[in-house]
């Protein structure tokens, strides 16, 4: 997939010194959560992004030439009991996520504008909890994921009802099933 790069961010892809970053957000019931892959605050895009450091976690990102459903598991460890809490009230299935790839010049400021390496849905968070660590884990499937899924639909009244609340098209499919009907007869 080509993807139109800033030509200041693509400079430091090739420099000699290089300070990458990756930006995630991800949708909740409460708005999005923003962070980053370094320590403390970042501010971009007129945001603040918490700093997730060595605790954030993000799956390789795979992309392919075919039409390919991919996805990506994203993870934050040493979580506290509050924020597992949180995760499981808000987090929802099917929210937006995202993930960009940026780099940072030598003042600390972003260099040109972040690339968008990865945009799709949430699914739902997974808490594993032992005596070490707690970890929340949260998958994220792209748009293609849609195109896999089987659509159950029906020619019936109320899954048309459902779709289009005043359509009366399907009203009587359920009599036309018992009718019984002559052909040519009549006529003469």
């Amino acid at each position: 997939m080509t993807r139109d790069i800033n030509a200041d961010l693509a400079g430091q892809f090739t420099a000699s010194s290089l300070s990458p970053l990756v930006l995630c957000r991800i949708g909740t019931a409460q708005g999005d959560v923003r962070m980053w892959s370094g320590i403390g605050s970042l501010a971009y895009a007129g945001e603040e992004w918490l700093g997730g450091g060595d605790f954030l976690g993000v799956s390789e990102i795979t992309e392919t030439a075919d039409v390919q459903a991919n996805g990506v598991t994203f993870s934050l460890s040493g979580v506290s009991p509050e924020l597992v809490d949180m995760a499981l009230r808000q987090i929802r299935q099917g929210l937006p996520a995202q993930i960009l790839i940026a780099a940072m010049g030598d003042d600390g400021a972003l260099v040109g504008d972040p690339l968008q390496v990865f945009s799709g849905k949430t699914d739902v968070p997974v808490i594993t909890d032992d005596a070490a660590s707690c970890v929340i884990g949260l998958t994220a499937e792209n748009a293609l994921v849609d195109l896999e899924r089987a659509r159950t639909r029906r020619y019936t009244d109320q899954d048309q009802k459902a779709e289009y609340p005043g359509d009366s098209g399907f009203e009587f499919v359920t009599r036309l099933q018992e009718m019984e009907i002559s052909w040519g007869q009549g006529l003469g």
